[in-house]
């Protein structure tokens, strides 16, 4: 079991209940500020079955797509203000459905894909043809097989759900070849929505925290934590990137959407 005093962004064992919310409580670091909550969600080894999916989980995954498609179709803009993606490597890190790795094959790129929802991979065969894996970046099946091997790596509304953040990005630095981009958008700790949220919750004593419960959750698969860009920042510099972009092309001010270049 996680001890969550031991903090999911710095390490230091400086974490302690900062706020008390539906059925959950968000730790914050005293070091470094972080805030993150006591939920991790439990990731099938693989070995689940595979099954047909419903009607009804087609046309809730297909009422999504547009808008999903929609944001990919900007956020591979985003890409191309960087780089080319023909003939490259890439890896996307919670693929979800599997729309963005579909862009990227259709634009002739080498494409793999990690996504730990079973019905979202099952989807993103049937309906793309292609096949992510189970397995987490910071696995052995990455980080054997696949050291200094990407030549783009995406993490698109992502960071914020898994359970180990730190772990995400040292995992992703590490088979990143040197020279390659990371793209990635999470949302902000710095909105005005958060900043209200947390603002009310300590005037009221807790019994108003406005949108704490919508921002973070319990769900399977919810966001368990939100970086400042400042924290943000230095767990990728500590993992051997270099910050050289934000989106001009992301219109919300509630996230940071970057481009970092791994170093050595």
């Amino acid at each position: 079991m996680y001890d969550f005093n031991q903090c999911k962004c710095c390490g230091r064992r400086s974490g302690t209940p900062k706020y008390t919310l539906k059925n959950m409580l968000l730790y914050a670091c005293s070091e470094c500020d972080f805030h993150y909550t006591d939920i991790l969600d439990e990731l099938e080894n693989g070995d689940t079955d595979s099954r047909r999916l419903t009607g009804d989980e087609i046309d809730f995954i297909e009422s999504r797509l547009e808008q999903n498609t929609r944001q990919m179709q900007l956020n591979l803009e985003f890409v191309r203000q960087f780089t080319d993606v023909a003939g490259l490597k890439c890896l996307d890190v919670g693929c979800g459905a599997g729309v963005f790795p579909a862009l990227l094959k259709h634009a002739e790129a080498g494409v793999s894909a990690i996504e730990p929802q079973p019905l979202l991979r099952e989807f993103c065969r049937t309906r793309y043809n292609i096949s992510p894996h189970h397995e987490l970046v910071d696995s052995a099946y990455w980080q054997r097989g696949f050291v200094r091997h990407f030549d783009i790596v995406t993490l698109w509304d992502t960071l914020e759900h898994v359970n180990f953040p730190a772990q995400t990005i040292a995992g992703i630095s590490r088979v990143m070849k040197p020279g390659g981009h990371l793209f990635l958008d999470t949302p902000a700790r710095e909105s005005l929505s958060y900043r209200l949220s947390a603002w009310s919750y300590r005037i009221s004593a807790g019994r108003n925290p406005l949108m704490l419960n919508s921002l973070y959750s319990d769900k399977r698969f919810g966001h368990k934590q939100i970086f400042t860009q400042k924290q943000l920042w230095e767990l990728l510099e500590k993992n051997g990137f270099s910050i050289i972009g934000r989106s001009t092309l992301h219109r919300s001010k509630n996230k940071h959407v970057i481009v970092c270049q791994k170093i050595e």
